[in-house]
C-alpha cells in the first residue's frame, strides 16, 4: 500500500506513542526486549521507522514474553490495551499486540472480527530452535499447521484447492485445508493454543545456539546477540536491539539495502484506518463529495458513514435527495445530527433523475474537485487519502479513480481494472475488459465538469460513460490507482440499470461518434451504446435497441455483443429476461464480473 504523506506521518506518530508505552512497561517491570524485523532495519538505516512501513515489531524471549503478558494489563495506561489469546479469546493472533484505543487499523482479512482494532505494536515470543536443520524444519511445519488451525478458529482464510482468499495469506492445498478443518472440528481453540505453545517451546531447554519466531525460518537471532543487546536510536527514544545488528539483518534479509524499489516496499495495507479524530489537509479540503439519493433507505447510511469515517476528511459532503418517497432523507438527517463536524449538507429537489441530482451537487460544491459516491456503494477509509496522494504525484489529471470490489450478498469479488498506477487511456482500458472508472471511484476536476456541461440530464443508462467520453474529447487526463478502496454493490436496490423507462434527454450515446477522433474512442462509444441497448431491449425498449444496432454496426471489437443484442431483440419480450439472465449468470460465474 502507498500512503498519503500526511496519513503516514500521523500513523508513525501513533506508532511511536505506542512503542513508547511498551518500552515504559518493560522498563518499569524490568522485562528485557529487543526490536526485530523491519523495525530493526529502520533503526539501522533510518534511526526510526522505515519511511514506508506501518508497524513496529518487538521481540522477547519466551520467559520474558510470558512475564509481559502477566504484568502488562495492570501497568498499561488506560489509552492502551493488550491483545493476546489470554486476554481476548476472539483474537486470531497467537502472539501479542499492544493497541492504542480510539484508533483503528484493520487488515482486510480481519474486518468484522469482534476484537480490538487500534493501531498496534507487535510483541513476538522468541523460542530456541534446534541446530539440527532437519529437526528445525519439522518443528516449523508443525507450528505452521497449528498457527493456521488457531487462525481458522476465528476466521477461515482459504478457499479449497490451494487458493487463498487474499494476497496476504499463503495458499493451502485441498489436503491442508481438509486437515485444518478436521482439526478445528475436533479441538477447541484453547486446546489448539495449548498444543501450539507446547510445540513452540519444545526445544527451549536444549541449549541450542539460536532463537527464532519458529514459523519464520529466516528470523533467527544468535543467543549471544539477545543476551548482550545494544542501545539504538529510534525516533526520539533509545531502544534495545540485538548486538551486532548489521550481522543479524544480513542473516535475516541477505544483502539488505537502505532504499528498496517501490514495488518491494511492503506494508500491511489496512482496509480500515482511523485516528479517532477529524484529519484534514490542504489537498483533502479541495474535495467535495456528492451523493445522489433516491429511495435508498437501506443503503444510504452506510454510504454517508463511509465518507464520515475517512482517514482524511473532505471539505464537505453534499447529499442531493432526488425526491425520495421512503425514509432515506431521515437517515441522512440523523447522521447530520450525530456528526456535526462532518460538514454534511442535505439538498432536496423534485425527482429529476440521477444526472440532475449529481449536477445539482456539482453546482453547489465548494471544492476544486468533486468525488462521486452512489448511495448504494461505500468507500474504504483510505479513499480520500489515496486520491490526495494521486493529486500530489499526478497534479495535471482531471479525473482520479481507484480499483474496486463488486459486492453481491456475502460475495466480494475484485473487479477487472487497470493493473498499474498512473495516467491511463480510458477507452483502451475499457476495450480490454477493464473498468478504469465508475462513478463511485471517480474524483473529478470541477472546472472540467462545468466545461463539458456535467452529466447528461434525462439519460437513464450510460450517463457516466457519456461523461467520460465527453471529458476525453475535451482533452481531460485520467489517473488511476490499483488500490481497491471502493465497494460497488451489485445487488443494491434501485439500480438504474435494472429499470427501464423511456429517456427524455437532448443527449445520446450516438452523438459522441466522430469519424475524426481515434478508432479506439469510437469503438469504446460503440461498446457503451450496444451495452445500453441490450438493457433497453430487456426492459421493452425494442425500438431504441433496434436503432442502436444500426448506429453502432460499424464496430469491429464488439461484434459478439452486437450479435447478442440482435438475438435478444428478435425474441418475444417475455423470453428476453430469462435468456439473458442465463447468459449473465454464466458470465458472472466464469468471469467474476457482473456490472
Amino acid at each position: 500500500m502507498k500512503y498519503n504523506s500526511d496519513i503516514l506521518r500521523s500513523l508513525h506518530d501513533e506508532l511511536y506513542d505506542t512503542l513508547r508505552e511498551v518500552v515504559r512497561i518493560c522498563d518499569k517491570a524490568d522485562i528485557p526486549y529487543f526490536i526485530q524485523g523491519g523495525t530493526a532495519i529502520g533503526a539501522h538505516f533510518f534511526e526510526g521507522i522505515v519511511p514506508w512501513d506501518d508497524d513496529i515489531d518487538v521481540g522477547m524471549t519466551r520467559e520474558n514474553y510470558e512475564r509481559f503478558l502477566r504484568e502488562a494489563p495492570a501497568l498499561l495506561d488506560e489509552g492502551y490495551v493488550l491483545q493476546e489469546f489470554t486476554t481476548e479469546r476472539d483474537t486470531p493472533f497467537y502472539f501479542a499486540k499492544v493497541r492504542k484505543r480510539g484508533t483503528r487499523f484493520v487488515e482486510s482479512e480481519w474486518v468484522g472480527l469482534p476484537i480490538e482494532e487500534g493501531i498496534y505494536v507487535d510483541i513476538f515470543p522468541y523460542d530456541i530452535i534446534p541446530d539440527d536443520e532437519v529437526l528445525a524444519r519439522r518443528q516449523r511445519r508443525r507450528v505452521g499447521f497449528l498457527v493456521n488451525c488457531f487462525m481458522a478458529k476465528s476466521v477461515w482464510l482459504w478457499r479449497w484447492f490451494g487458493r487463498a482468499n487474499n494476497g496476504v495469506v499463503f495458499p493451502k492445498s485441498w489436503l491442508s485445508c481438509a486437515a485444518i478443518r478436521l482439526m478445528c472440528a475436533t479441538h477447541s481453540k484453547e486446546r489448539i493454543y495449548e498444543l501450539l505453545r507446547r510445540e513452540l517451546t519444545r526445544y527451549n531447554d536444549s541449549g541450542a545456539s539460536r532463537y527464532n519466531i519458529v514459523r519464520m525460518p529466516k528470523d533467527m537471532i544468535a543467543v549471544e546477540a539477545i543476551r548482550n543487546p545494544e542501545r539504538r536510536l529510534f525516533g526520539n527514544m533509545e531502544v534495545w536491539a540485538p548486538s551486532n545488528l548489521e550481522s543479524y539483518l544480513h542473516s535475516h534479509y541477505g544483502d539488505i539495502q537502505k532504499w528498496l524499489p517501490e514495488d518491494k516496499r511492503l506494508n500491511h495495507a489496512p482496509e480500515v484506518l482511523g485516528f479517532g479524530r477529524r484529519m484534514v489537509t490542504e489537498e483533502s479540503q479541495r474535495i467535495s463529495v456528492v451523493i445522489p439519493l433516491y429511495n435508498k433507505e437501506a443503503e444510504v447510511g452506510r454510504a454517508v458513514l463511509s465518507v464520515v469515517e475517512q482517514s482524511l476528511a473532505p471539505c464537505e459532503i453534499i447529499v442531493v435527495d432526488d425526491g425520495s418517497t421512503d425514509g432515506s432523507r431521515a437517515v441522512v438527517q440523523r447522521i447530520i445530527e450525530e456528526h456535526p463536524e462532518a460538514c454534511i449538507r442535505l439538498i432536496v429537489q423534485e425527482n429529476a433523475g440521477v444526472s440532475a441530482a449529481r449536477n445539482r451537487g456539482i453546482r453547489e460544491a465548494q471544492g476544486d474537485f468533486v468525488a462521486l459516491l452512489d448511495a448504494d456503494d461505500a468507500w474504504l477509509t483510505g479513499y480520500i487519502a489515496e486520491v490526495c496522494r494521486l493529486m500530489e504525484y499526478y497534479p495535471d489529471a482531471d479525473a482520479y479513480s481507484t480499483a474496486f470490489n463488486i459486492v453481491s450478498g456475502e460475495s466480494c469479488v475484485a473487479a477487472p481494472v487497470p493493473t498499474s498506477e498512473g495516467y491511463i487511456d480510458v477507452a483502451s482500458e475499457a476495450l480490454c475488459g477493464r473498468y478504469p472508472i465508475i462513478p463511485s471511484t471517480a474524483t473529478l476536476r470541477r472546472s472540467m465538469l462545468l466545461e463539458v456541461g456535467g452529466f447528461p440530464e434525462g439519460m437513464r443508462i450510460g450517463e457516466d460513460q457519456w461523461l467520460w467520453v465527453r471529458m476525453v474529447q475535451r482533452g481531460a487526463r485520467f489517473c488511476f490507482s490499483p488500490m481497491r478502496l471502493v465497494r460497488y454493490s451489485r445487488t443494491a436496490s434501485n439500480r438504474s440499470a435494472s429499470i427501464y423507462r423511456a429517456e427524455h434527454s437532448e443527449h445520446s450515446i450516438e452523438e459522441l461518434y466522430n469519424p475524426e477522433q481515434s478508432e479506439s474512442l469510437n469503438e469504446y462509444i460503440a461498446r457503451i451504446g450496444i451495452g445500453k441497448a441490450i438493457t433497453q431491449s430487456l426492459r421493452g425498449g425494442s425500438c431504441d435497441a433496434r436503432r442502436a444496432a444500426v448506429k453502432f454496426s460499424y464496430t469491429r471489437r464488439s461484434r459478439r455483443q452486437l450479435r447478442r443484442l440482435k438475438m435478444l431483440n428478435a425474441l418475444p419480450q417475455a423470453l428476453r429476461p430469462m435468456v439473458d439472465g442465463l447468459y449473465t449468470a454464466l458470465a458472472w460465474l466464469i468471469k467474476k464480473r457482473g456490472l
